[in-house]
């Protein structure tokens, strides 16, 4: 689960991104945020007590986009910072301050993707990668890296990793957003890590464990692009 910052005084461009980013980010996004104002923008990150996972800042106008990704960072020290302009006056710039990203207008969504997966990963970095579970045995703390995948069984979720099965009681949705972005929903039922995955054949993924685990029609491109991606 995260949040993105968009700042912009151009409305069209705002909405613009918005569309893209729910395009790409829609079982993950936890929400948008849209600022036309610096100075909202700059409460936000100064007052809020949720994280502004990533910012992106629209360097196209009078306002100095480097000094406002500096006072966001100022309060909000893990934001990953993406610029986007339309001209490559800023390009030397931007690298007076900690970012991951300049996209060039018009943004192409396949760029806006790569720009985001990069912020998700520094992100995972910087959150730890232990998943912590409770049930009538005990409390579990689990590495992620070793977690082949989950499945649901009504309200109980079954933990498999490379040696162990651990079970509990929670709600899918609200697990998938806990996780890394390692982690993806293939199957109302399932949820797997891409990196213990082998390969996809027809609708199935095979793991590295030798469990076959079911790819949904509703979930088959989402997963396919995905696991083309993380074998790059």
């Amino acid at each position: 689960m995260k949040t993105i910052l968009i700042y912009s005084v151009d409305p069209g461009f705002l909405e613009e991104m918005r569309s893209k980013i729910q395009e790409l980010e829609t079982d993950r996004l936890s929400e948008i945020l849209l600022f036309s104002e610096k100075e909202k923008l700059e409460f936000y990150a100064a007052g809020s007590r949720e994280a502004a996972d990533v910012v992106i800042i629209d360097m196209d106008q009078e306002d100095d986009g480097i000094a406002i990704a500096e006072c966001v960072l100022e309060y909000q020290k893990n934001s990953q910072i993406i610029f986007v302009s339309g001209s490559d006056e800023y390009y030397l710039d931007v690298y007076n301050v900690d970012h991951v990203y300049f996209l060039k207008k018009p943004v192409e969504s396949r760029l806006l993707a790569q720009a985001l997966e990069k912020a998700g990963k520094k992100l995972d970095r910087l959150h730890g990668k232990c998943l912590v579970v409770k049930n009538k045995q005990g409390i579990y703390k689990i590495e992620l890296s070793d977690i082949i995948y989950f499945e649901n069984e009504k309200r109980k979720i079954h933990i498999h990793t490379v040696d162990r099965k651990i079970s509990f009681y929670g709600k899918f949705e609200e697990l998938l957003d806990s996780l890394n972005r390692d982690f993806y929903r293939c199957h109302n039922s399932y949820i797997v890590n891409m990196a213990k995955v082998c390969e996809l054949s027809g609708k199935k993924f095979l793991c590295e464990n030798g469990k076959s685990i079911p790819v949904s029609k509703t979930y088959y491109v989402k997963v396919r692009d995905a696991l083309e991606q993380y074998s790059l």
